[in-house]
């Protein structure tokens, strides 16, 4: 199979010390070089990598509907009896 050239870059890596025989070891078994078997096991780790780490939803609650959220938010909640006594309570030497 032909392999167009890519382009590369060299990206110093500290590995632990067990990992390099691991990765020997797994090249020899599928008879590649030790540097594709890391490039390989790098790609094919990717896309769990991206979907353990993704920053998507943080709760399991669904959003609330878009009408319903905008009723919400359009209501004024003006508790300004509770929010002077939550400033009364404060120490006074607090800045």
């Amino acid at each position: 199979m032909y392999v167009p050239y890519m382009k590369s870059v060299n990206y110093p890596i500290a590995w632990p010390v067990d990992f390099l025989s691991e990765f020997k070891q797994a090249a020899e078994d599928a008879g590649v070089s030790t540097a594709a078997a890391i490039r390989r096991s790098a790609k094919l780790g990717l896309p769990k990598f991206r979907q353990e780490t993704a920053g998507g939803r943080v709760t399991n609650v669904d959003p609330l509907p878009d009408s319903v959220a905008r009723k919400l938010y359009a209501e004024r909640e003006d508790d300004s009896d509770s929010i002077r006594r939550l400033i009364a309570a404060q120490p006074k030497d607090a800045q």
